[in-house]
C-alpha cells in the first residue's frame, strides 16, 4: 500500500509539473509591442475625434455667420423703410429727421445710421445703427439702440428700468463685426451726401433719399483655417481708414441688402 501511494503521489506531482511548465506568460518583447499599437489605437482615434470635431464646428460657425448677417439685414430693411413715415395725425413736433448717415463713428471705421418714423399718432421712435467695440475681446459688434419720442421727451427702450432710464444699453444683433457701411442713393442711383442734421445741406438731402445700400461684414466666431487666409476690404465710398488687410484663420462674409425708402424717396 505504501509502495502504490507513492507512485499515485509522484505520478500527480510530474503532471502538476508539466502544467506548470506549458504556463507562460507574455515575454518583454510582446509587452512592447502590445503597448505600441495600443498608443497607435488611442492616436488615431483621438485624431479622428479632433479632425471630425473641428469640421463640426467650422460647419457650425458658417451657418451663425450667415444666420447673423442675413437676420441682421431682414432687422435694419424694416427701419430703412419706415424711415420718414408720418402719421397724419402727428403734431407734437417738427418734421424735419427722417434719416441720417455719418462716416467712421466713433473712429471704429463703420458707418452711423439713424431713422425715424411715427409708431402711433403722439410717438415717434428714432432708431441707430453703428459698431460698438468689447473691450474684453477687442471686437466690434453691431447694435440697434431705440429712443422714443427722441425730440419732446427722449427715452432709451432697452433699459433695465425704463421708468428711471436706469441701465440703458443697445441690443448687439450681429457679434462679430468687422465692417458696416451704408450708402444713400438718389433716384438715379447717385451716392448723396452729407445727409442727416449737420447742415442744412444735408437736411435737405434726405428728401433725395431713393434707395440705401448696406454692407455687413461678419467674422466667424472661431478660427476656421487650417492656414492664416488673406482678407481684404475695399470701401466702396473710398471712405478713408476703411481700406485694409488682415492675415489670420476667421472666415468673413459680406451680407448686401438694397432698400427702398417707401416713405422719402422722390419720384
Amino acid at each position: 500500500m505504501k509502495t502504490e501511494s507513492m507512485i499515485i503521489y509522484l505520478k500527480k506531482l510530474i503532471f502538476v509539473n508539466s502544467n506548470m511548465k506549458n504556463n507562460k506568460a507574455f515575454t518583454l518583447v510582446e509587452s512592447l509591442i502590445a503597448t505600441v499599437i495600443g498608443i497607435i489605437s488611442v492616436a488615431a482615434i483621438f485624431y479622428s475625434y479632433q479632425h471630425f470635431n473641428n469640421s463640426y464646428q467650422g460647419v457650425v460657425d458658417k451657418v451663425a455667420v450667415s444666420e447673423y448677417g442675413r437676420s441682421a439685414l431682414n432687422v435694419i430693411a424694416k427701419d430703412i423703410r419706415n424711415s420718414g413715415y408720418r402719421n397724419i395725425n402727428y403734431t407734437r413736433s417738427t418734421w424735419d429727421r427722417w434719416i441720417e448717415k455719418t462716416d467712421n463713428y466713433n473712429n471704429l471705421g463703420g458707418d452711423y445710421l439713424r431713422i425715424w418714423y411715427n409708431t402711433s399718432s403722439q410717438d415717434r421712435l428714432e432708431v441707430r445703427y453703428y459698431l460698438k467695440k468689447n473691450t474684453s475681446t477687442n471686437d466690434y459688434s453691431l447694435v440697434r439702440e431705440l429712443i422714443e419720442n427722441p425730440v419732446v421727451q427722449p427715452k432709451y427702450v432697452n433699459c433695465e428700468r425704463w421708468d428711471i432710464q436706469k441701465n440703458c444699453t443697445p441690443i448687439t444683433i450681429v457679434p462679430q463685426v468687422t465692417d458696416f457701411q451704408v450708402i444713400l442713393k438718389d433716384i438715379n442711383g447717385n451716392e448723396i451726401t452729407p445727409v442727416g442734421l449737420s447742415s442744412n445741406n444735408a437736411k435737405q438731402n434726405q428728401e433725395k433719399v431713393h434707395t440705401a445700400e448696406i454692407f455687413i461684414t461678419v467674422r466667424s466666431p472661431n478660427e476656421i483655417f487650417r492656414n492664416d487666409k488673406t482678407f481684404r476690404m475695399i470701401n466702396l465710398s473710398g471712405q478713408a481708414g476703411r481700406d485694409f488687410t488682415t492675415k489670420d484663420k476667421y472666415l468673413r462674409e459680406t451680407f448686401f441688402l438694397s432698400v427702398y425708402l417707401r416713405n422719402v424717396g422722390k419720384a
